[in-house]
């Protein structure tokens, strides 16, 4: 029973640790836009991209997921529109020293 626990325990602690980004709604959903943003890395600099999608046919977003690629502690973060709107811009930033690889994906 305490294996169980402790196995349980770890495995919580990692999922914690994970810095994707996922709001509202992704399961069962219609994806219509991914893409990779990926950047190099440069020494004693953090990397920056924004990312932004307006869907042509104004449906409404019901989630978005902003995944890291290198388990990086890279963060996500939507600085304007989203979910319950037709448009979103993500901003994505890498730790100093590393490189920027994410995985963006809008669900309908």
């Amino acid at each position: 029973m305490r294996v169980l626990f402790l196995v349980s325990f770890l495995c919580f602690l990692c999922l914690c640790w994970t810095y994707d980004m996922i709001i509202g709604d992704t399961v069962h959903r219609k994806m219509v836009f991914h893409q990779r943003v990926k950047d190099f890395a440069i020494p004693f600099k953090k990397r920056i991209k924004t990312l932004s999608y307006s869907d042509p046919e104004k449906r409404i977003i019901k989630g978005v997921a902003a995944i890291d690629n290198d388990f990086s502690h890279a963060t996500a973060n939507i600085t304007e529109g989203g979910v319950g709107y037709s448009h979103v811009t993500v901003r994505m930033k890498s730790q100093r020293h590393h490189p920027l690889n994410f995985e963006v994906e809008i669900y309908v």
